[in-house]
């Protein structure tokens, strides 16, 4: 009977002649909108965590024996796919204009939204950001080697922003809500956000720990 009842909740049937057109709830939008979003930015942050943990000799060791040196491609692969579902994800947002009140161009021009429209804002900030990065990904044969790097660089801003506006955004478009523990995804948003500060900050310790090691070598 619960199940019936969320079903009668959360969908609509309408008949037309012969064709029963099925119709989503708002709702359910906006928790498929979350769900898209939170799995691509998942994958940013494990194609991230992939990228830091590229540079180190376990994982280049791995590479050679295991991967066939394929692993810069399954990174990149995660990265695309991870940045597609992020750059998608607004678009069920627009169908829930009876919550939402959203229109296709508030999803490509900041600070037009008439809800959240700061949190939308930093989302849209965060879509052309990962656009720059992934196509700098796409075509790094014909980049400068320094020009890739530092756009590359923009992968942490993509995350930083990725992550303030899942973490802070309300995923019913409620004024004055922020943090509520009925959407479970922003606890995992958390760990996520751990995730993607923990292992550059370990990478750093590490790199600063080699030269430290470097320097005490060259000087006996």
């Amino acid at each position: 009977m619960d199940c019936v009842n969320y079903v009668n909740r959360n969908f609509r049937f309408a008949w037309r002649g012969n064709n029963i057109d099925f119709i989503f709830n708002d709702d359910v939008l906006l928790l498929l909108a979350r769900l898209i979003g939170l799995l691509g930015l998942s994958l940013l942050v494990i194609s991230s965590v992939g990228g830091v943990l590229l540079a180190s000799r376990t994982a280049q060791k791995i590479n050679a024996k295991w991967l066939r040196g394929k692993t810069f491609k399954y990174h990149r692969l995660l990265s695309i796919i991870g940045a597609s579902l992020f750059l998608l994800h607004p678009i069920p947002m627009i169908f829930a204009e009876q919550t939402t009140a959203m229109r296709w161009f508030h999803i490509f021009v900041p600070f037009t939204a008439p809800k959240q429209t700061l949190l939308i804002a930093i989302g849209t900030m965060a879509a052309y950001a990962l656009l720059i990065v992934t196509v700098s990904s796409i075509y790094i044969k014909y980049m400068n080697r320094r020009v890739w790097r530092i756009l590359h660089y923009g992968t942490y801003l993509v995350l930083a922003l990725g992550l303030i506006h899942g973490l802070f955004i309300s995923g019913e478009f409620k004024a004055g809500e922020i943090f509520e523990f009925e959407e479970p995804e922003k606890l995992f948003l958390l760990f996520l956000t751990a995730v993607a500060l923990a292992f550059p900050i370990w990478r750093v310790i590490v790199a600063r720990r080699n030269k430290i090691k470097k320097l005490s070598a060259s000087n006996v």
